[in-house]
């Protein structure tokens, strides 16, 4: 049992019992945990639960199961556990889930798991299921080996941009190919993160952008811009903050979708740029607080099996700050 979690309870909800063995070393050591094998009506559901006497506090649901062989189960989880957080947890050689129907159910955590995992990587799928079980958002360090660095860098102009980009290339060590595509992804990624807080996140109260994407400005005094990063030697995570909490996760997982189909977008709703930090990222989360703050970051591994194409997972609260 995992330190200050005897009193939560999980249900776990999976196609057959194929999938609930592939799922099952996530499962190991968790606690409370319920599972469910095909329940074809919403009334097994609520049968089981009500013999075992417990409410859950968290609902993950196989993508094997949903959304395409029984695309109305997250509204029958809303309507039995209203209180529960709903996670989504795909196979990685699944195919990825469609985006849209995800958006449309509301649907804000993923988490992609791999067939062949190491402990490591384990405890670290783990680490993001305790979370939302116990809703505590997402932090730098959780990426990274214990005594790592912290590099803060808060901006003041958007002319800061390529220095900053430069800082994280530099903190990179090694000479290896591996590190140099990390170093890539990194500074595509500040890039992208840099943008969407200078131009993306601000908005009037119609929700129109105040600045234009790529123009020279100044932040105010009571602007805040704060990019952290922390790199082991392994693992580069970062993230950023701004100080505006516009987004929303249903608007997150839309412009995802919607970007998923190569639909036309306009550049300026910083969809597209959203849309690129979550593919290349190996893990997302987005923290918000709405119309105060938005934190959004992720890492990055220097050795992995990297695929811009395969599916991702993503994390977008706005109650755990």
């Amino acid at each position: 049992m995992i330190a200050g979690t005897d009193n939560y309870v999980i249900l776990a909800l999976c196609n057959n019992s194929t999938d609930e063995d592939a799922f099952r070393p996530l499962l190991n050591g968790l606690p409370g945990v319920m599972i469910i094998k095909n329940p074809e009506k919403k009334d097994q559901i609520a049968q089981q639960m009500a013999m075992s006497g417990v409410s859950p506090s968290l609902v993950i649901i196989s993508s094997r199961l949903y959304p395409v062989s029984r695309p109305e189960m997250v509204a029958e989880i809303r309507e039995l556990c209203p209180g529960a957080v709903i996670l989504l947890v795909t196979i990685a050689t699944d195919p990825l889930p469609p985006l849209e129907k995800l958006a449309f159910d509301r649907i804000s955590h993923l988490l992609v798991t791999p067939v062949d995992i190491d402990q490591e990587g384990l405890t670290l799928l783990q680490v993001a299921i305790i979370k939302l079980l116990v809703r505590t958002p997402w932090e730098l360090l959780d990426y990274v080996r214990p005594g790592s660095r912290v590099h803060e860098i808060r901006m003041s102009s958007s002319t800061e941009k390529e220095t900053l980009i430069s800082t994280v290339e530099s903190a990179i060590s090694g000479n290896s190919p591996e590190m140099e595509m990390l170093r890539q992804r990194a500074a595509l990624l500040a890039d992208e993160m840099v943008e969407n807080a200078l131009y993306g996140a601000p908005q009037g109260g119609d929700g129109k952008k105040l600045y234009r994407k790529g123009e020279e400005r100044a932040l105010t005094d009571e602007e805040k811009i704060l990019f952290r990063f922390a790199f082991d030697g392994e693992t580069l995570a970062m993230e950023i903050a701004d100080g505006w909490g516009t987004l929303s996760p249903e608007v997150v997982v839309d412009f995802l979708a919607r970007n998923q189909e190569g639909s036309e977008m306009d550049e300026d709703a910083g969809g597209r740029g959203l849309f690129i930090i979550w593919r290349f990222m190996d893990h997302l989360h987005i923290n918000i607080r709405p119309g105060m703050q938005t934190v959004l970051g992720g890492h990055l591994k220097a050795v992995s099996t990297f695929d811009s194409d395969g599916p991702k997972g993503f994390s977008i609260s706005t109650d755990y700050m």
